[in-house]
């Protein structure tokens, strides 16, 4: 049941003791005692949280008590981590208690014990005693116990602090010596941080409202006759002997009230009393918010007063329409009984369904999410078809059922349904929408959830569940069919979406449309429905729509494509005795990155919990010399962020599940405040990672999966993970390269080998006995690991210009095969889930086996090349047995590709970008849209940036005249190059006649002469199945450009 009120300021209540950790040591007197005899879990003070860990969410915030500091800390899931089932067949338990010195309560009648905690915990293996156990001695021997996790289910993560209020009275009243034990015990993990203790007198009139007693929080069965009741408690030293009243406030307008007789029956300290208030009819409405009050004059403490409490009947559905109100053009209403809902149109392809159960429109996620609530001319005609209201826009119809009300989507002819519900909108503690679906069709996005893309038969939970393989690192409440249609659930209320609901009764349609024979339901815990629909009908229309509404993802400058670095080097801050601090990173690190001739993009020298900095200003100007740029992992927030970025000159933010706080909105937040931050002290852009994201997180962050041990399933896995999380607009979507546990030479490799055909990616060092670095390994691992980082680097023009469509349109760069070819019914499933685009043209089907062998790789219609060998497959077919030794990656060029490169380098900007080579695959008519800025700063926002339209002709499948159209360039930024040198690399089976540039002829030179920079051509028959090689002397860029390779 949803409860709120407030504990009043403690100095009310005439503390006499409290506790002092602010010298960030023990207090004088107190203990700590590991009962196991171990040594190998201890209570700690410290002002740090919960380290992270094995799992997802073995870390908390710090504790959010009145000091925000120091606090007492408990921690075995460092300890016992993977390792439970050991500790249990030891029969032994990392048990431990802290105790206080002797506290005189000398003179005080009643003693309350107050303080705050935040714990988790989980009951695998539990003993008997389990619990977190409060004790209170007046011996020190003899202890009465109080268990305070009692009231917390197991796993449930806290975000905010428990305020714990225990009368101790019978023990510690009028005693000399009085002891306080905070005791762990029979539990295996993860923590518990206590702050805050106190000793106070009561006050002498004090009620305190405590639960509802008459009905549950939801599945209540409401009457005609109900009778509410409400539980209260004398909290104050004195009886309460005078009548006083209890009132009932329902959000339906009702007030009812209770008059307690305590004249006649005096309510003793510590006393529970149950109201009863006269009976009433509840079954008008589905759902109340109530709001409980206690009315005694002599109460000394009035925030304890108030009790309120949300009701809810089992299930309720919208019913029978018995009112329709046409708002606007655009917004029309509809009424049963209390509940409203309505219909908003805010384009031809957008509308909104906004459901309120009891009459009153509520929208707590605001802003946070929506970025344009703007009504952009949608044009809707609206007739009443008997049976339904019909609204039609000229790219779809929506109807609305009366009896009962349910909603529908067909298109623009009302004839092939979209969309129908299958019953009508249910509400109560949880809002459901169930839907009809076809038995081949299939839904996509839900944000990156764990190896999973395709959901046809699946479930999906829409909260953040976990790390490892089908749970949930950063959900999304958004889906899209292949019927042509997504919804976005604006809200920050978790969810769980089955689209694997049951076989239902056939309906016919009009079309002869396949039969919607079964079901789909999209669930969210919250009393509310609020959804925006949109209608494609493509995949990629559909993303389009969905960041028009959420938000375009951010546009990454070009070093945020390169991989970064992170770890702790500041270990001296971290109290662990390491010798190390932060410049140690200088020669740790980034000089061995140019030492071993790698390339490199970012190092995050902070990574950890506690670790800190030191030298920031220094450190950042180093790294930069070497071709960095520095990061900083925050835990605490962001409220240093001026001097890090402005002053230091720091670039990124990689923020922790430690400090976003509770709920998707605080973490949703704290990426905006991250980047913001950032953008606000530089012309530069932000660059955020964060774990936890929603719907709006791609507006500012990269969304990474996770704390994870690396094997082949690591890999494997993670292949759908990404392009998932693609398919809810997250262009920035990654994992840890090998993971930060576990790992090896040859997982490395693998993992690294294709995430160089996403976007963006990491290394996390110091959690697994290797550090991550790409020369750790040796040879052979240390030259593959650079040959794939410098492929890379070259391919930063394509991949940038996919980053910048995915800032315009939502549609990401790695893509499932779907969002590529949504026509080929075989892509649509999970049978190509470990393949994957990496934009329009590059196919990668990545090595996920300890066998040099990769099978099942998929190839849709028209012809594919090898990457490395140029050898040439047939679409529609599948091949097994591919030989991928350890430095090959299967690769796979679709007909017709055209791929800019840059020159070789090993960070942006270590070079010139004149010379622009084009790697072509000719195949009729075909085209690449180039786009560049100054790949740093925010000046793209302002228009300064360039496109040059680069396109290819030839015959389908022969021999023929190559005709390549470079347009001049569209736009201007400072240093765009008004000159280039064009290297073409173009795929021919046989030797050209001859080769001009802008009408004039070039010479066949020798490839030692072209490798030196001659202008010229060549052939050679040996590369990859037969490539012509040109090179150009220095064009302009300000001038259209035609080279032809004549047959």
């Amino acid at each position: 049941m949803l409860l709120t009120g407030c504990v009043s300021s403690l100095s009310a209540q005439q503390s006499f003791w409290k506790e002092d950790f602010s010298a960030g040591k023990l207090p004088d007197g107190w203990m700590i005692v590991d009962s196991t005899k171990s040594a190998k879990c201890e209570w700690i003070v410290t002002d740090q949280p919960y380290p992270g860990s094995f799992q997802f969410e073995q870390q908390a915030p710090p504790i959010a008590s009145t000091s925000r500091g120091y606090h007492m800390q408990f921690r075995p899931g460092i300890v016992t981590g993977e390792e439970i089932t050991k500790w249990n067949q030891r029969e032994e338990y990392p048990n431990g208690y802290f105790q206080t010195s002797a506290i005189d309560c000398t003179g005080k009648n009643d003693v309350v014990l107050k303080f705050q905690h935040l714990f988790r915990w989980n009951n695998w293996f539990t003993g008997k005693r389990a619990g977190l156990w409060v004790g209170v001695s007046n011996d020190g021997v003899n202890w009465k116990e109080y268990n305070v996790m009692d009231k917390i289910p197991a796993a449930t993560q806290l975000h905010a602090p428990v305020n714990e209020e225990i009368n101790i009275s019978e023990v510690a009243a009028n005693q000399k010596t009085v002891y306080l034990r905070f005791f762990w015990r029979d539990i295996f993990s993860w923590y518990w941080m206590v702050d805050d203790i106190e000793l106070t007198e009561p006050f002498a009139h004090d009620l305190a409202l405590e639960k509802v007693t008459s009905h549950q929080e939801t599945g209540n069965t409401f009457t005609k006759e109900d009778v509410l009741k409400v539980k209260l408690k004398n909290v104050g030293s004195q009886p309460v002997d005078e009548d006083f009243t209890v009132t009932a406030s329902l959000n339906n307008g009702q007030k009812l009230t209770a008059t307690v007789t305590a004249s006649g029956h005096p309510i003793a300290k510590q006393e529970e009393y149950e109201v009863a208030f006269p009976a009433t009819d509840l079954t008008l409405m589905g759902s109340y918010k109530i709001e409980f009050a206690i009315q005694y004059p002599k109460d000394e403490r009035s925030s304890n007063n108030v009790l309120k409490a949300n009701l809810f009947a089992a299930r309720m559905n919208l019913g029978k329409l018995t009112k329709f109100n046409k708002i606007s053009n655009t917004e029309y209403e509809f009424v049963s009984g209390y509940a409203k809902v309505k219909l908003m149109f805010y384009r031809d392809d957008i509308f909104r369904i906004w459901l309120a159960p009891d009459g009153e429109y509520t929208n707590p996620a605001a802003n946070s999410i929506v970025v344009d609530y703007g009504i952009k001319n949608p044009r809707v005609s609206m007739a009443d078809n008997g049976s339904y209201y019909k609204f039609t826009t000229p790219q779809c119809v929506v109807r609305v059922y009366k009896n009962p009300i349910r909603f529908a989507m067909y298109d623009k002819n009302n004839r092939a349904v979209i969309y129908e519900e299958a019953e009508p909108l249910a509400f109560g503690l949880k809002t459901t929408q169930t839907m009809r679906r076809s038995g081949d069709e299939d839904f996509y996005g839900c944000g990156m959830q764990q190896g999973n893309f395709s959901y046809a038969g699946k479930e999906a939970d829409i909260e953040v569940t976990g790390w490892d393989e089908d749970q949930s690192s950063n959900p999304a409440p958004f889906y899209m069919s292949t019927k042509g249609y997504g919804v976005f659930r604006n809200t920050f209320a978790p969810g769980h979406y089955a689209f694997n609901g049951t076989e239902m009764l056939d309906k016919n349609y009009d079309d002869g449309f396949k039969l919607m024979g079964f079901t789909s339901q999209l669930t969210h815990n919250e009393n509310r429905f609020d959804a925006f629909y949109f209608y494609g009908p493509s995949l990629k229309d559909l993303l389009n729509d969905y960041t028009d509404i959420t938000g375009k993802p951010f546009m990454p400058a070009m070093w945020m494509l390169t991989m970064g670095d992170a770890d702790c080097y500041n270990k001296g801050e971290q109290r662990t005795g390491w010798p190390q601090s932060t410049p140690d990173v200088i020669s740790q690190v980034a000089d061995k990155y140019v030492e071993y001739d790698m390339p490199r993009g970012w190092i995050l020298p902070n990574d950890g919990y506690g670790c800190g900095y030191v030298k920031l200003d220094s450190v950042v100007t180093e790294l930069g010399k070497r071709g960095f740029h520095t990061g900083l992992w925050t835990e605490n927030g962001v409220d240093k962020i001026a001097y890090e970025v402005g002053k230091c000159g720091t670039r990124l933010c990689k923020l922790d599940v430690a400090w976003v706080g509770e709920g998707y909105e605080f973490a949703l937040n704290g990426c905006k405040s991250a980047f913001e931050g950032i953008e606000n002290n530089t012309n530069e852009r932000g660059f955020v990672w964060a774990v936890c994201g929603w719907a709006g997180t791609q507006r500012y962050s990269t969304v990474w999966s996770g704390d994870q041990v690396s094997n082949w399933d690591y890999i494997r896995y993670h292949i759908p993970t990404i392009t998932g999380a693609g398919l809810s607009a997250m262009n920035a979507a990654t994992s840890d390269v090998d993971g930060i546990f576990g790992g090896s030479p040859k997982t490395y490799t693998r993992d690294l080998q294709w995430k160089v055909f996403t976007p963006i990616f990491m290394t996390m060092s110091g959690w697994a006995d290797a550090d991550r670095q790409p020369w750790v390994y040796g040879h052979p691992y240390t030259d593959i690991n650079r040959k794939f980082l410098k492929l890379k680097m070259r391919l930063n023009p394509y991949a940038y210009t996919y980053c910048h469509e995915a800032h315009t349109t939502g549609v990401p760069m790695a893509r499932a095969m779907v969002l590529e070819f949504p026509d080929d019914v075989v892509t649509r499933d999970t049978t190509t889930q470990y393949q994957f685009m990496s934009g329009e043209w590059m196919m990668v089907a990545p090595v996920y086996t300890r066998k040099n062998v990769r099978d099942s790789i998929y190839f849709p219609a028209g012809e594919w090349y090898d990457y490395w060998t140029g050898k040439t497959y047939e679409g529609g077919k599948w091949l097994d047995k591919y030989e991928a030794k350890l430095d090959i990656c299967p690769v796979f060029i679709r007909q017709g590709a055209i791929i800019p490169m840059y020159p070789d380098m090993n960070y942006v900007g270590e070079k010139p970008a004149d010379v622009l080579t084009l790697d072509l695959y000719p195949y009729g008519n075909t085209s690449f849209n180039l786009y560049e800025d100054d790949g740093l700063t925010r000046d793209y926002k302002k228009g300064e940036f360039a496109r040059t339209l680069i396109s290819v002709s030839s015959p389908k499948g022969e021999k023929g005249t190559i005709t390549v159209d470079i347009a001049k360039a569209k736009g201007d930024y400072k240093g765009r190059y008004q000159e280039r040198t064009y290297l073409l690399d173009v795929r021919s089976e046989s030797s050209p006649s001859n080769v001009t540039v802008a009408g004039k002829p070039l010479s066949a030179i020798s490839p030692e002469a072209f490798n030196a920079g001659q202008e010229g051509w060549y052939f050679d028959a040996s590369d990859r199945m037969g490539r012509v090689k040109v090179r150009t002397n220095r064009l302009s860029t300000n001038q259209d450009q035609k080279i032809v390779i004549g047959f």
